[in-house]
């Protein structure tokens, strides 16, 4: 029997990096995956690897309307949920007053609102289960101005994750925050005027992790044994020393 038979997991960010990586080990796994992401096409591919165990939900979770789309869907397709993994997020490489107002509240939005939306409606459906809540080891050091904004909203997801393990606790929730570090993913393509900064980081750390890497450790958190919480887990890559 494998790890994962008969269980449900919710994947954000479900077609990308990550969470795309996540995804697929779970349906190896054969548990059935509920994946949210924006791209209707990007979807349809995951459901034809997924033989029949990836259900897509379409949604932007970076507005409000779209979250109560993909909650009320949730509730309607999983009346038990035994995985939650907020991995969906976008990156700034940009100084605040650079970002503006209007593009840390879109920050926020994504990284922060989705997360703690998702958790906060869907944790009847949890109980037993794990939640995971895909930080980054920015949000313990902002390296320069740039990645500031970027780092708030890790730091605030942060918080909200130990609040939220507080609060679960007594529905045998497993709350985790798993922060990575460098990863080779598609998300930074999108920062903007992050491609020089990029460069000069990967000639001090030239091996970054890949989105295999955290998925192996996203399935190690929810493989342990029902008493054991992990609490907290950052995954580096050799040479990135914090």
């Amino acid at each position: 029997m494998a790890m994962f038979e008969a269980k449900v997991a919710v994947v954000t960010g479900a077609t990308s990096g990550i969470g795309a990586a996540i995804t697929r080990r779970l349906l190896r796994e054969a548990a059935t995956v509920i994946g949210i992401a924006r791209s209707a096409d990007a979807l349809a591919a995951e459901a034809a690897r997924g033989e029949g165990r990836f259900v897509a939900v379409c949604a932007d979770l970076a507005e409000p309307a779209g979250r109560a789309r993909a909650i009320a869907e949730l509730r309607d397709r999983a009346p038990r949920i035994d995985a939650l993994i907020n991995n969906a997020g976008v990156a700034a490489y940009a100084s605040p007053t650079e970002l503006g107002a209007a593009g840390w509240r879109q920050l926020f939005e994504i990284n922060v609102h989705a997360a703690t939306e998702l958790a906060v409606e869907l944790a009847p459906r949890l109980a037993g289960g794990h939640l995971i809540n895909v930080s980054s080891v920015t949000a313990r050091f902002a390296p320069n101005a740039r990645f500031a904004a970027y780092a708030a909203t890790k730091a605030a997801l942060d918080r909200a994750t130990e609040a939220l393990r507080l609060e679960l606790d007594p529905l045998g929730v497993h709350v985790t925050a798993i922060a990575p570090g460098l990863v080779e993913t598609p998300l930074y393509d999108k920062v903007e005027g992050f491609a020089a900064t990029r460069d000069k980081i990967a000639k001090a750390v030239p091996r970054w992790l890949s989105a295999d890497d955290v998925a192996d450790a996203v399935l190690w958190i929810l493989g342990r044994p029902p008493h054991v919480v992990i609490a907290e887990l950052v995954v580096l890559p050799l040479g990135q020393g914090r």
